[in-house]
């Protein structure tokens, strides 16, 4: 994976994942660590990826409203 920050391709992986389960990454030209959601706009999204992209097709295809999402999950998560 290429470094974000600096777009080198000599980087190592860490050990370990992120509290979301994402790969972490350091950069060996400019030593930042990073992760796979780097520098996508999905980065500071406390939510898994697979759930973002659930509600927009959700909201996309069936002409949800926000509101009606947000109830469904909430049901969903027992909330």
């Amino acid at each position: 994976m290429n470094c974000p920050h600096c777009h080198s391709s000599s980087t190592t992986e860490r050990q370990g994942r992120t509290v979301h389960g994402f790969r972490r990454f350091r950069c060996r030209e400019c030593g930042r660590r990073f992760n796979e959601r780097t520098g996508t706009a999905l980065n500071r999204v406390q939510v898994p990826t697979d759930i973002v992209f659930l509600v927009v097709f959700w909201r996309l295809r069936y002409k949800l409203s926000l509101r009606d999402l947000a109830e469904m999950f909430l049901i969903v998560k027992g909330g």
